[in-house]
């Protein structure tokens, strides 16, 4: 196991993981009852409703629903991100802060629609629209991108994966704010299945940035200055 998340496999790995995540729940929700909003405000139980998706109306995130994804453009999106955006990060950053930073985006994009949706006027249509927060969770590795300027793109010429990063939040912002109110033409009291709430990302990441990945900067820093001395003592 230790061999096969190595700093040169773990981006690998970590990236076909997320890949072959995005396209079975894709497969997953096209075959699945969720395909027909109406169903969603079912009573009955339903296992990609109660357990892979955001309620609009729920008291509490569901950190299940950053796995979760039900748009093709986004699928194909992600899946292009994780080779080209995520793996070169996790190969600086390890898997197990990428595991980390995955899991916890796609939290906190949860609390954030929860929040928006109860909070804002006209936010959502019906009390029974649900969201998946994949693109909250992926929006954390692109908010990420921005503080790892010598983080580059695979196969490129020393591009760095920002490049890539920002057109990605831009492309969540425009779903999430501008085309519901613009450009979409939404049917009032229909059931609406979005996948919202990537600020919530943005937000786990600025955090975790600032209280782990560079406490743990800062600790192999001050380890390299001690061995650092300790060499020289020992030379004098």
């Amino acid at each position: 196991m230790s061999s096969l998340m190595s700093a040169n496999n773990s981006g690998l790995v970590f990236a076909m993981a997320l890949t072959t995540n995005q396209t079975f729940f894709l497969t997953y929700h096209m075959g699945s009852y969720a395909n027909n909003a109406v169903m969603l405000s079912s009573r009955k139980p339903m296992l990609m409703r109660d357990v892979f998706l955001t309620k609009s109306s729920s008291f509490f995130p569901n950190p299940l629903s950053c796995v979760y994804v039900h748009s093709p453009l986004d699928a194909v999106l992600n899946s292009l991100l994780a080779w080209f955006l995520v793996r070169p990060i996790i190969e600086i950053i390890g898997w197990r802060s990428g595991v980390a930073i995955y899991f916890g985006s796609g939290f906190f994009s949860s609390f954030a629609y929860i929040f928006s949706s109860q909070l804002g006027t006209g936010r959502t249509n019906t009390p029974f629209d649900c969201a998946d927060t994949s693109n909250g969770a992926f929006s954390g590795f692109a908010t990420l991108s921005l503080v790892l300027p010598k983080c580059y793109i695979p196969t490129s010429k020393r591009i760095p994966t920002s490049y890539l990063g920002v057109p990605y939040l831009i492309k969540c912002f425009y779903d999430e704010y501008v085309a519901p109110h613009y450009v979409d033409k939404r049917e009032k009291g229909a059931i609406e299945l979005r996948n919202w709430g990537f600020v919530g990302g943005v937000f786990f990441v600025m955090i975790y940035t600032s209280l782990v990945l560079r406490t743990k900067h800062d600790m192999t820093t001050m380890r390299t200055f001690w061995r650092n001395m300790g060499i020289t003592t020992r030379k004098k």
